[in-house]
């Protein structure tokens, strides 16, 4: 397999702060546009031999924009399961100030893939970008950095802003659903290492410091070749950062939350680190219509401290990436149950992952443990204890068109009251695309994937997704039609169940959920540049679950249960406005979301019929101001025929925040930091709402962030 990689250079007018003798640099993923931190450029200027490395820190740098009068500067760009290459820049191409994207095509790329960069030229490589990504996939991507300036300070926040993500939170831990799906069904990966648990399935990205990341992607729908077992409503996808920041967090409710970030280049390495460490009350007062009459009471056992540590190495060839983190809160349960108000749970997670690129193919390994303990101090004989492990490996390569990957892991649990579980697994799939360079105007891609899991059987899945542009309107204007069906499975975690009363676990064997289909087809349609555009995307859905694994709300087993078939039928829609000082997005979904079982049909709990979110964003230099909306429909909450009698009810909340970049101040006197001020008021009308039935989220809260990090120029 011959060593290329994909440059995509655009000349496109960027409000960077550079010299003039200076150009931005940044490196990206060719197929998820995602950014990537720790690639090694090193510069040639002929006809000199002379040269200069330089590892990034993060995925943009300041570099010299040489004018020596030779006719061509070059430069190769090297990363961590990327195919090289050396690439040659026209001066021309390349007026000072502005932005060069180089995107690199993983080691898996196949033939067709490399032959179709090749084809890419200088000047037309931004319009052709969204052609090498997973086609008819819907996904959205934010930079932490914008996310600052709207007022997040956690990953949490930064998922609130997003569209189609609908976060779900209790007792502590914080889910996703993605396209009506449950927390367990979503996948999430930090740089490509899993970090849903082994024994719940869910990822609680509340562990994941917002310093140590650059950017968070999500994507909707099934996604059998890329992630695997386990996605089977869709995809979030952080990518590691490697900075020189320090946050401070004070908020309403005895929130207090310090983070921080480094990194160092050495040996011919990046190294990076990140630390968080936050507490919370989370006293607060509500009304209590649970019991006989609505009263006044206040959240008690609530509070929670937790801290996490991240460390990691990029290199030319390898790459090690180490997550911990360890929290304590208390076991608070629904407002009209007071049994759990002194009970506190323990939670310890820790990940590490490797990898390893050896002669154009990559291998990498990983392992999960996460230690989950509750202590009862009035029946210390209720107090629980359950240990999970999982270990994976995984080797990736592409032989000619068609991009391989095979892997084998096997989980271990250990409870109390004697529950020992084990499962070994492996998979392998496949994948072929085509570009649209090689077939006019569409971009397909075809996989599939095996998997065989201990105790579970064979399990084939498959996906295919195209995308065509139908219409282009001038240089910066196209609409695009795409279309995407995909299967998937989900393998009962070794517990699988809620964790939310351990002295009732009861072990229930449960079969796979398979997506039968999801599937889902639309229209996107794109006009303007980086910081002036317009974009419209509009899509119906529809997913077919069988044995569907459900947690009914209200069953006291406190373990779920395979149901029939679950169908889910919907629209998907998003709209974005941007010009120079402002911008405008907004996203709506509506679905309906139906189980069938033992012949009844029931609504799915907690997935609202209708939600959206809308963000309006002005800005300019040193200035933010950001208001954000999102609406939750009516959710059912319990088995049973849709009633209005057994429905959370709508909500709306709106979040306002205003910043300031302090280096733009007369007199700062630290040039060489960039520091932000961010003041914000959340749920500013006071709307009264559950995430979950039974447990009050707080009202109207105020938050102060202070943000400072190091940006040599």
């Amino acid at each position: 397999m011959s060593v290329v990689a994909l440059f995509l250079v655009s000349t496109i007018a960027h409000s960077v702060q550079s010299t003039r003798d200076s150009a931005t640099i940044c490196v990206a993923d060719a197929r998820t546009r995602a950014p990537l931190v720790g690639a090694e450029i090193t510069w040639f200027v002929p006809p000199s031999t002379r040269r200069t490395s330089r590892r990034l820190a993060n995925a943009c740098a300041h570099l010299p924009a040489t004018r020596s009068g030779a006719n061509t500067d070059s430069m190769r760009v090297v990363r961590t399961g990327y195919l090289p290459r050396r690439v040659t820049v026209p001066p021309s191409t390349w007026p000072a100030g502005d932005t060069i994207w180089v995107a690199l095509l993983a080691v898996d790329a196949t033939r067709t893939e490399q032959l179709a960069a090749v084809q890419v030229t200088a000047m037309r490589a931004d319009a052709n970008a969204s052609d090498l990504r997973s086609a008819g996939r819907t996904t959205a991507t934010l930079q932490t950095v914008d996310a600052r300036t709207a007022g997040a300070s956690t990953v949490n926040a930064v998922l609130a802003l997003m569209p189609y993500t609908n976060v779900r939170s209790a007792r502590g831990e914080t889910g996703l659903s993605l396209r009506g799906a449950r927390r367990e069904q979503v996948a999430i990966t930090l740089d490509g290492m899993p970090l849903n648990d082994p024994a719940t399935g869910i990822a609680d990205v509340s562990d994941v410091p917002l310093a140590a990341l650059q950017s968070a992607t999500v994507a909707l729908g099934a996604d059998p070749v890329g992630t695997g077992a386990g996605a089977t409503g869709g995809v979030l996808a952080l990518t590691s950062s490697a900075q020189r920041v320090a946050s401070m967090r004070v908020s309403a409710f005895g929130q207090q939350a310090v983070e921080g970030a480094w990194h160092a280049s050495s040996a011919g390495a990046l190294w990076h680190a990140s630390a968080a460490w936050r507490t919370a009350t989370n006293d607060f007062a509500f009304v209590n219509d649970a019991g006989v009459a609505p009263q006044r009471e206040a959240r008690v056992n609530n509070d929670e401290q937790r801290a996490t540590l991240s460390l990691g190495v990029i290199g030319s060839r390898a790459q090690l990436s180490v997550l911990g983190s360890t929290s304590e809160r208390g076991m608070v349960g629904p407002a009209n149950v007071r049994t759990y108000d002194a009970d506190r749970s323990h939670t310890d997670r820790l990940l590490a992952r490797a990898q390893t690129t050896v002669h154009g193919t990559t291998l990498s390994t990983g392992v999960r443990r996460m230690q989950l303990r509750y202590v009862d101090p009035t029946r210390p004989a209720l107090d629980s204890r359950a240990v999970a492990w999982a270990g994976d490996a995984e080797w990736r390569g592409a032989l000619r068109d068609i991009a391989w990957r095979m892997g084998v892991g096997a989980d271990r649990l250990t409870a109390t009251g004697g529950i020992t579980q084990r499962r070994r697994r492996g998979f392998v799939g496949v994948q072929r695309a085509w570009s649209a360079h090689r077939i006019g105007l569409w971009s397909v891609d075809v996989g599939a994937r095996a998997d065989l899991i201990e105790g579970s059987g064979f399990l084939p899945t498959a996906s295919i997704g195209a995308e065509r542009r139908i219409a282009r309107m001038g240089e910066q204007a196209h609409l695009v039609a795409f279309a995407r069906a995909a299967q998937a499975v989900r393998v009962p975690t070794l517990y699988d169940l809620y964790f939310s009363s351990p002295q009732r676990l009861f072990v229930r064997a449960l079969s796979p959920e398979r997506v039968d289909v999801d599937v889902s087809s639309g229209l996107r349609v794109f006009a303007g540049a980086t910081r002036r555009h317009a974009s419209l995307e509009g899509a119906i859905v529809a997913r077919n679950t069988r044995d569907a694994i459900v947690w009914f709300p209200g069953n006291f087993g406190w373990s779920p249960a395979n149901v029939g078939v679950e169908r889910l039928r919907g629209v998907e829609s998003r709209a974005e406005v941007a010009s120079g000082i402002a911008s405008l997005s907004g996203w709506i979904t509506a679905y309906d979301a139906m189980l069938s079982t033992g012949g009844l049909r029931i609504p799915t709990p907690y997935v609202p019929r209708f939600a959206g979110g809308a963000q309006l964003q002005l800005h300019t230099a040193a200035q933010h101001a950001t208001v954000v909306w999102r609406g939750t429909g009516a959710r059912p909450y319990t088995a049973g025929p849709r009633n209005p009698d057994f429905e959370l009810a709508a909500v709306s909340l709106v979040d306002i925040t205003v910043a300031q970049q302090l280096r733009a101040l007369p007199h700062w006197p630290w040039p060489r930091f960039d520091a932000l001020v961010a003041f914000s008021l959340e749920n500013a009308a006071d709307a009264s709402w559950q995430s979950v039935r039974g447990f009050p989220s707080p009202g109207r809260a105020w938050a102060i962030s202070f943000t400072l990090q190091h940006s040599p120029r």
